[in-house]
Formats: structure tokens, C-alpha cells, sequence
């Protein structure tokens, strides 16, 4: 019986682990409420069409990332570090990039390739960067 208890709070402790930091959340959503909330057209036209990234990437971007954040995305400029300033592993559960690489490659109906890391990239114009060359390359193939 205590061992079914142990189990139970342990789980419980195991399960605040891997859950997305809500307190995190709200104070990165605050520290980025004084910038301007763009919606997915301004925010690919002021910040990723001079990168040359494709639309249909930076409105995946846009709206999966925010679903899967909690964050205002349209707050979010190239600059930001997806570790130090918008906490993604943190904010998100803990499997927020197998999800996402999972929801990247089916909806460009890529194949994940098996050596797929998300982030070695370290803000989000680096990441956006990367993910349009994987986009790119699949379809010079």
C-alpha cells in the first residue's frame, strides 16, 4: 500500500516536472506586451519577407508556436533566443519539439529525417532561417 502511495506522489512530482511553467509564461507574455501585436501577415512582412522566408512557414510558425507556447507571437521579433528569452522548453511540455518537428513535417508533407535536431538554433531568426533551407532543399529535390 505505501508503495502505491510513493508511486502516486511520485507521479505527481514527475508530472509538475515535464508541465509547462504558467508563472514563466505570464512574465515573458508581460515582457513582451510593450511591443506592438502583429497579426500573422505584418508579422511575416515585417520580419521575415526581408529574409526571404516563404509565408506559408512564418504563418506555421505564427500559429503553432503560439498554440504551443501560450505566447504572443506576434510580439516576438528574429532577435528573440528561443532559451534565454522566450524560455520555450520551459513554457512548453516537455515534448514541445518532438510535436512540433512531427506537425512541421506533415504539414509540408516532408519525411523527418532521423538525425532531426530543432535546436541548435539560437534565436528565432536562426531557427526560421533553418527550417525555410529544410523547406527549400526538399523542394529543389
Amino acid at each position: 500500500m505505501w508503495r502505491s502511495l510513493k508511486n502516486v506522489l511520485s507521479s505527481f512530482r514527475t508530472y509538475s516536472d515535464l508541465s509547462p511553467d504558467l508563472r514563466l509564461r505570464r512574465r515573458i507574455n508581460r515582457s513582451l506586451h510593450p511591443r506592438p501585436l502583429l497579426k500573422s501577415g505584418e508579422w511575416h512582412q515585417t520580419h521575415w519577407q526581408p529574409h526571404h522566408i516563404s509565408r506559408a512557414l512564418s504563418d506555421f510558425i505564427y500559429y503553432h508556436l503560439q498554440e504551443a507556447t501560450g505566447l504572443d507571437i506576434g510580439r516576438t521579433q528574429p532577435s528573440d533566443r528561443l532559451t534565454e528569452d522566450l524560455c520555450l522548453p520551459l513554457i512548453c511540455w516537455f515534448d514541445w519539439e518532438t510535436h512540433f518537428s512531427e506537425a512541421f513535417f506533415a504539414h509540408f508533407s516532408i519525411d523527418l529525417p532521423p538525425d532531426w535536431a530543432i535546436t541548435p538554433q539560437t534565436t528565432l531568426k536562426d531557427w526560421l532561417l533553418f527550417l525555410n533551407q529544410q523547406l527549400l532543399s526538399v523542394n529543389r529535390s
